[in-house]
């Protein structure tokens, strides 16, 4: 699919923080699961007018929106970002929690019961099916450092994945395991590697565009915290 699969709320401001690179298949990786699509890590930055085709369009709804912003200087630690989350309108977000993850991370998501690294892969929290994929509530992570780290997005949609490797996706709920599945069939996809650096967060449809975070190349630790809510956009001020 076209790359306006994503759509970023300022997608101009790309250009300063984002990379570009390709997808490919890990197999019997130790730390991984047994097979997941990751990137193959050759960076690129983006190309002149790329960035543009990732703003949104006249029917990208709110729950699709990718934003970038900055906290406010009162969220400094996990309690104070949760009472400014608990204050977005949302009066049911889902906590997912905080974690603290080293430096030189490729990939810092991993699966809770067995610890194994997931690569890129889709949140599921809900396990909506395909027709009703686009109503998933955004995930909301906060970055309060020391360190710096990257979210990683595909440029494509598990929607327009799943028509590609199921017949009847129409009444399929997808999975991770989708996109490991499209990538096999070396289907074309690219990840964005966009820069978050401390006191800085991200919304994104995470149970619809395939995602994961990165500390590489990093010298410091980082703790984020993360939410999962319906909420409106344009709540946060944009990364300048």
């Amino acid at each position: 699919m076209h790359p306006a699969a994503i759509a970023f709320q300022d997608p101009a401001r790309l250009h300063a923080r984002c990379e570009i690179a390709g997808v490919r298949r890990r197999t019997l990786q130790p730390g991984y699961e047994t097979t997941v699509a990751v990137p193959d890590e050759t960076w690129q930055p983006l190309p002149d007018g790329h960035p543009e085709r990732f703003a949104p369009s006249i029917f990208t709804r709110d729950s699709g929106l990718v934003e970038l912003f900055r906290l406010p200087d009162t969220v400094f630690d996990i309690p104070t970002a949760t009472a400014l989350v608990e204050m977005l309108g949302d009066p049911f977000p889902v906590t997912l929690g905080w974690s603290t993850d080293r430096p030189g991370l490729a990939s810092a998501h991993t699966e809770p019961d067995t610890g194994l690294h997931l690569g890129l892969h889709i949140d599921n929290h809900h396990a909506l099916p395909y027709p009703s994929r686009e109503t998933a509530r955004r995930r909301l992570c906060v970055n309060l450092g020391p360190g710096s780290r990257y979210l990683l997005l595909a440029d494509t949609d598990i929607k327009s994945i799943c028509r590609t490797v199921h017949h009847n996706y129409a009444t399929h709920t997808p999975t991770t395991a989708d996109l490991r599945m499209y990538v096999t069939l070396r289907r074309p996809v690219h990840v964005l590697r966009i820069r978050v650096d401390p006191g800085e967060g991200w919304l994104a449809p995470t149970a619809v565009l395939p995602y994961d975070e990165s500390t590489s190349g990093q010298s410091l630790p980082s703790v984020t915290a993360s939410w999962l809510g319906h909420w409106h956009r344009g709540l946060f001020p944009p990364l300048i």
